[in-house]
């Protein structure tokens, strides 16, 4: 889904600058959604390695089942928001319509703008301005601007032209599996001392956008195949926040999530060579073929 990643509208706000291809938020789940296969195929890894695989939680379906039968009823202001999410939804699946229907063509972004513009008219939900100031995490905010901020710079100053051309050599000439190996090995290489994926994508997004024609390759597919593997950087917890997270419950060591992480990362590879390039290319988007024309309305 192109909003539950930040890194996802890095690369579509780095399309929309540098290429002028815009790919809406039914077009980001048409081409990402043989994803989750993946995580089948990681899951059962995990759970082989770690031999959970038929362990149960004594009392835990009643427990969940308890705590749901405590829930108060839902009030008008939250059935009110539930609304504006709703709202806020369709207009991103629609915004190049279904079907016959051409659709409205309100970016996603506007979309959420209107979602907002509704939650604060005054008088129409029971919360006040304070509540939302307190809640609302200002720092996820500019971390976003500040990332799509520094992709777009990196393009137009002429920096990631540059560091492509330290890259270049490394992948040239090969087969275009073989480039996209490389790349996606060596870019989880770098990622080994970065905590961010947003950071990461933010810096290397742009490099891999300006590689792509030096190598022949269709710039879009080759930007999102070797990004979004490079976000399944599983061989250290300081790799990603979540990870961070669930090694401080001290259930594992680093040592064992290095053993699992780093077969998870090469089923992360193999996928996005195996699975994913050929999905692109069935999209109309073959990494293989820079003149490829753009699929998407």
């Amino acid at each position: 889904i192109m909003t539950a990643h930040l890194p996802n509208l890095v690369l579509v706000g780095l399309f929309e600058t540098e290429l002028a291809l815009n790919i809406s938020y039914i077009d980001w789940f048409k081409l990402q959604w043989p994803y989750l296969g993946m995580f089948i195929v990681t899951q059962w890894w995990i759970q082989h390695y770690f031999k959970t695989r038929g362990v149960g939680i004594s009392g835990g379906f009643e427990a969940v089942q308890k705590q749901h039968a405590e829930q108060p009823a839902m009030s008008r202001t939250e059935w009110s928001i539930l609304a504006v999410f709703g709202l806020i939804a369709f207009l991103w699946i629609t915004e190049n319509g279904i079907a016959s229907w051409k659709g409205h063509g309100i970016k996603s972004h506007n979309a959420a703008l209107i979602g907002l513009a509704l939650l604060f008219i005054p008088g129409l939900f029971g919360f006040k301005w304070k509540e939302l100031q307190d809640r609302t995490i200002w720092g996820t905010f500019l971390l976003l601007a500040g990332a799509l901020s520094m992709s777009a710079a990196m393009g137009s100053t002429g920096l990631a032209q540059w560091l492509s051309d330290i890259v270049h050599p490394l992948a040239h000439g090969h087969a275009w599996w073989m480039i996209l190996l490389i790349l996606m090995l060596g870019t989880h290489v770098i990622r080994l001392g970065m905590l961010s994926n947003v950071a990461a994508i933010t810096m290397l997004a742009p490099i891999l956008l300006a590689l792509a024609p030096k190598l022949n390759l269709h710039p879009v597919a080759f930007t999102m195949l070797v990004s979004d593997t490079d976000t399944f950087a599983y061989i250290l917890p300081t790799q990603i926040t979540a990870a961070v997270i669930a090694y401080s419950s001290g259930t594992f060591s680093m040592a064992d999530y290095a053993k699992v992480g780093w077969v998870s990362v090469l089923i992360g590879v193999a996928y996005g060579i195996c699975i994913m390039a050929p999905w692109y290319a069935f999209m109309g988007l073959p990494v293989w073929d820079p003149t490829a024309p753009w699929p998407f309305k």
